[in-house]
């Protein structure tokens, strides 16, 4: 009980800090808006390594040459990393998990007179979407059409979600950095002004353990992110029209904003654990930045990055928030398919408060 009214006071006076400063309340939602809109559309670099699932249901010659051009598009140009998958139905299931960005089916019976290959895409990505299927629109029109023949039918071009525009497609990444920054201000930037100013020192006179200490300012830095984060994903399904978002997918949404906002405040508790100045915060903040948002894949697909960046994207907690909320909201995917996603954000959050806890200091 004592440990619970400690953490509810620390969580109340960081709340009140807060409010008292609209400002920067309001900074912290209207910011990611402005931020992501000119950053994505400065933004553009050639994809790499974008996963598709081929379906090779015709077994003719003609769907042998398209199955070796494929390959020359992974060996070659590294465009796609293409997988063989027998059913078709398995690789659907794949595409509306986030597994494979397309599923290009030979249909039985192809040949260039018809039928031609059905290239099913993940519009909710229309960088590597309209890439893959100028690809492998290409590959067909030079597997069916060599010179003494006539014309190939035309593919099949289908797309597996209802046309989204750009802003919709940036809004997960929106409601991340929305918890982001208001992570940072209730939580890094908390710790490091109850030093300066002198209310650490209150706490060492009164019966609060560490463990007590941390979990406060986790918690309270959580909500003020979680806050900040719902009121944009609010907004977002306001103003966007997010069709294959059912209710399900929503509260799952909202789920992940919490466990999201854990992870980062979490993090960011860590980083000035045993900070004593906010010139350290400022002189930090464009570092962070880098290293959290900018891997996420909130701008961009992380299969294309090179490996280093990509082993950076795995460890990153905003890459498994950005994701859970664009298979839920942008393909409208059941919440057991993010359990994944949950499970590795929760696990952050606990290793992250257990070596705050290691390493904070009560002293003066």
């Amino acid at each position: 009980m004592l440990a619970l009214l400690g953490v509810l006071a620390i969580g109340q006076r960081a709340f009140l800090t807060l409010w008292r400063q609209p400002v920067l309340v309001v900074s912290t939602m209207i910011f990611p808006v402005v931020y992501l809109l000119v950053l994505g559309n400065a933004m553009n670099r050639p994809l790499e390594r974008v996963p598709i699932a081929i379906v090779d249901e015709a077994g003719n010659a003609y769907a042998a040459e398209c199955r070796r051009a494929v390959l020359a598009l992974e060996t070659g140009r590294g465009l796609v990393a293409a997988s063989l998958v027998a059913d078709r139905a398995e690789a659907l299931d794949g595409l509306r998990r986030g597994r494979y960005r397309g599923v290009w089916v030979l249909p039985f019976g192809l040949s260039p007179s018809g039928p031609a290959p059905s290239f099913i895409g993940d519009n909710t990505d229309r960088f590597s979407f309209e890439t893959l299927e100028a690809a492998l629109r290409q590959v067909w029109q030079e597997v069916s059409a060599p010179p003494d023949v006539a014309p190939a039918a035309p593919a099949v071009r289908l797309e597996a979600y209802p046309y989204l525009d750009y802003l919709t497609y940036l809004g997960p990444a929106v409601v991340c950095l929305a918890i982001f920054m208001g992570s940072m201000v209730s939580g890094g930037l908390q710790v490091l002004e109850d030093r300066m100013y002198g209310y650490h020192e209150g706490y060492l006179v009164t019966p609060i353990t560490t463990g007590t200490l941390v979990a406060g300012h986790v918690l309270a830095g959580a909500i003020v992110a979680s806050l900040a984060g719902g009121l944009v994903l609010t907004a977002i399904l306001i103003i966007t029209p997010l069709p294959m978002a059912g209710n399900a997918s929503i509260a799952a949404a909202a789920v992940t904003v919490f466990l999201t906002s854990l992870a980062i405040a979490a993090l960011w508790f860590l980083l000035f654990a045993r900070a004593r100045s906010a010139s350290l915060l400022r002189g930090m903040f464009g570092i962070i930045n880098v290293l959290l948002f900018f891997p996420s894949g909130a701008l961009y697909p992380v299969e294309s990055y090179p490996p280093w960046l990509a082993r950076l994207s795995a460890a990153d907690p905003l890459t498994y928030g950005v994701r859970a909320l664009r298979n839920l909201l942008l393909r409208g995917a059941s919440p057991p398919a993010v359990y994944a996603d949950w499970v590795f954000l929760a696990t952050f959050t606990l290793v992250a408060a257990v070596l705050t806890k290691v390493l904070f200091r009560r002293e003066v």
